[in-house]
């Protein structure tokens, strides 16, 4: 099973909704009906499944406006800072999520699958 299907099995699991609904592209908490409970059940899974250490705030880039706004505070460059905080995200990653952050959570379930492969190998 790849780690695409494992990140899968774990949110259909946990959400009880139809594996069509959870590709790479979709935004966790703008597609899916997901609360922050779900995303604690996501990590328990994620741990179980995949055999991965999971940073709660890192995979789910919960403080990733934090980060942004700590990297405009301290003159940082916005990707490089973020890119920092989150390793297992590409540059083109981190740079598509900040042009599209106004228009809701930017966490996807590549993202998701991302931060499991970068956990594998570290």
């Amino acid at each position: 099973m790849s780690i695409f299907e494992q990140v899968q099995s774990v949110i259909t699991e946990v959400l009880e909704v139809e594996p069509e609904e959870v590709t790479l592209e979709t935004y966790i908490l703008r597609d899916l009906p997901t609360e922050s409970i779900d995303l604690m059940e996501y990590g328990v899974g994620l741990t179980k499944e995949c055999g991965v250490s999971v940073h709660d705030e890192t995979v789910f880039l919960r403080s990733f406006r934090m980060h942004l706004a700590e990297a405009e505070d301290k003159g940082f460059e916005p990707t490089a800072h973020l890119l920092s905080v989150y390793p297992h995200l590409s540059s083109d990653r981190v740079n598509e999520m900040l042009h599209t952050i106004n228009e809701g959570p930017v966490l996807q379930v590549r993202d998701i699958v991302a931060y499991v492969e970068h956990a594998k190998h570290a």
